[in-house]
């Protein structure tokens, strides 16, 4: 388990689909222990165990459903949440505890924001942490993910991803202070990126162009 921050940690990394490369991560706010989306390897779920447990395992889409989801569940005893629209792609024993209804952002307590941002697919969350350790992570699921260092956008029509809903969730993103942005899968070499504000700025503007032309 990699410590980025003082309270985030990032899983090791697993590959999916055969050539993605993923992490899952581990955040601390002052309310709850949170995971956010999901790995297979099971000697990754006692590390968690020993870090005080996970209360709340976040899923950002649908494609992160897997076979050893169940297992994970099992063995963290957490409540597994997404979005109302992913409830359709479960199966078997394995089953959402939450789904967050509707578009609004979801936000506790502590900060912690579950936004919802359709594109990619019809169900996809972003997470939104304004950490007291000084910075503001942004986990983007698929939303945006890097292909050998470049942030690309992918759209999922099979899943219900669409262009024109992919841009709106972006412009949404835009208007948050954002400092490092943590994707859920890479292509070529995983990075952890940190921006400033007009960067951002850019990388969004340039990501919305592409879908609007």
């Amino acid at each position: 388990m990699n410590k980025i921050y003082a309270d985030l940690w990032q899983v090791p990394m697993e590959k999916r689909f055969g050539t993605l490369l993923s992490h899952a991560y581990f955040l601390k706010t002052p309310d709850r222990n949170i995971l956010i989306s999901a790995f297979e390897n099971l000697s990754e779920a006692a590390q968690l165990r020993e870090l005080g447990g996970i209360d709340e395992h976040y899923l950002t889409h649908n494609h992160e459903i897997s076979e050893g989801l169940s297992e994970i569940k099992l063995i963290l005893g957490s409540t597994l949440i997404g979005h109302e629209n992913i409830q359709k792609f479960f199966s078997g024993d394995v089953q959402p505890d939450l789904l967050l209804q509707g578009s609004r952002p979801f936000v506790g307590a502590d900060g912690f924001q579950a936004i919802y941002t359709p594109g990619h697919t019809d169900n996809n969350l972003c997470f939104y942490y304004p950490s007291p350790a000084g910075k503001n992570y942004l986990f983007t699921g698929d939303t945006i993910y890097l292909d050998n260092g470049r942030f690309k956008t992918l759209i999922m029509s099979s899943d219900g991803g669409n262009k024109q809903e992919l841009a709106a969730s972006l412009r949404n993103l835009r208007e948050l202070p954002v400092d490092v942005i943590l994707c859920s899968v890479a292509m070529g070499n995983y990075e952890i990126v940190e921006v400033t504000q007009p960067e951002w700025h850019a990388l969004m503007d340039e990501k919305i162009a592409e879908l609007e032309r």
